[in-house]
């Protein structure tokens, strides 16, 4: 059972479940972030930065204080106002996290996704993304959920578009300001962009 609860100027989530007989008999859990979840869930986005700084090979890390001090603001940012995040829990044990963001009057945005690598390739985060969506249309006025997929990571690409992520709505270009670290090129609309 999925339910919200509108509080000042923010909805409030509960706990909800996905259990997908396929999947080993595995229950799947969504539950809003707490403060136990901290420490695990900053050791989970900078993993989940480093994972990203590594699709493009950049090599470049910030300093420790940097580092931490910016993945304390991301912490900050997803649990603010139109932002949810949620600990992803299979059979209670905490697995990864999902960070949804509302993006304008009808549209909430899948910002970020992370399971743990030990635990890909179970289906977690398939079952995770449809418990967001389950979350999404439960916000008033909500059509529709986006999500931004970096180009080089097919994997993500794949699934999102099993998921029935199959319609580009916008498309994110970058200009990069020091040496372009992407190897790879696409072709899209006739023009050659690297990604």
């Amino acid at each position: 059972m999925i339910e919200s609860v509108r509080t000042k100027n923010h909805t409030e989530p509960s706990k909800v479940h996905y259990d997908d007989q396929k999947a080993r008999k595995r229950m799947i859990t969504l539950t809003p972030y707490q403060p136990q979840y901290r420490q695990i869930t900053l050791k989970r986005i900078e993993a989940f930065w480093g994972f990203h700084r590594d699709l493009v090979q950049k090599t470049q890390e910030q300093p420790p204080d940097e580092q931490d001090c910016l993945m304390m603001q991301d912490l900050e940012s997803w649990t603010s106002n139109d932002h949810w995040l949620f600990v992803i829990l299979q059979d209670e044990q905490d697995v990864g996290f999902v960070h949804l963001q509302r993006i304008g009057p009808i549209v909430v945005q899948l910002e970020d996704i992370f399971v743990d690598e030990p635990m890909r390739g179970q289906g977690i985060a398939s079952q995770a993304i449809l418990l967001a969506e389950q979350q999404a249309q439960k916000i008033p006025g909500i059509e529709a959920m986006t999500l931004q997929v970096v180009t080089r990571n097919e994997a993500a690409l794949r699934l999102y578009h099993k998921l029935g992520y199959d319609t580009m709505s916008m498309v994110t270009l970058r200009k990069e300001f020091g040496e372009n670290h992407r190897d790879k090129q696409a072709e899209f609309l006739g023009m050659t962009f690297q990604i």
